[in-house]
């Protein structure tokens, strides 16, 4: 798959951060594209992402990773269920439902130099 533009640079962006940073980041190296091109961009990037074991999620069942370590789904199930929560109605960066979409969605984990996965 080719590498969304400016790939690079929103990862080392967003590393470490939660899903609300990565999306900041898409939005912020594009702010020529409309909210709707920036949000696709977010779901192909979240997909490349998993595919190089670079994130992973916490399981849905335990959003915080207190019990399951993260969640073992293929990644198009992920992909999907991102998806299928997002809010109809957003339609902007600073929409409280798309805030609050970030905040209910499993946690971000993110690969560190040892090969372990952390969250924020």
């Amino acid at each position: 798959m080719k590498k969304t533009s400016h790939f690079n640079e929103i990862v080392d962006d967003s590393r470490g951060l939660w899903l609300s940073g990565l999306f900041s980041a898409v939005v912020g190296w594009n702010p020529d594209n409309s909210f709707y091109e920036n949000k696709d961009i977010f779901f192909l990037i979240v997909e490349e992402l998993l595919n190089e074991k670079v994130i992973k999620f916490c399981s849905p069942d335990d959003p915080l990773g207190k019990v399951i370590p993260y969640w073992n789904a293929d990644n198009k199930v992920v992909v999907n269920f991102l998806k299928q929560h997002w809010p109809e109605n957003a339609n902007a960066e600073e929409d409280d439902e798309l805030n609050f979409y970030f905040y209910e969605m499993p946690a971000l984990l993110w690969v560190d130099e040892k090969g372990e996965y952390i969250g924020s």
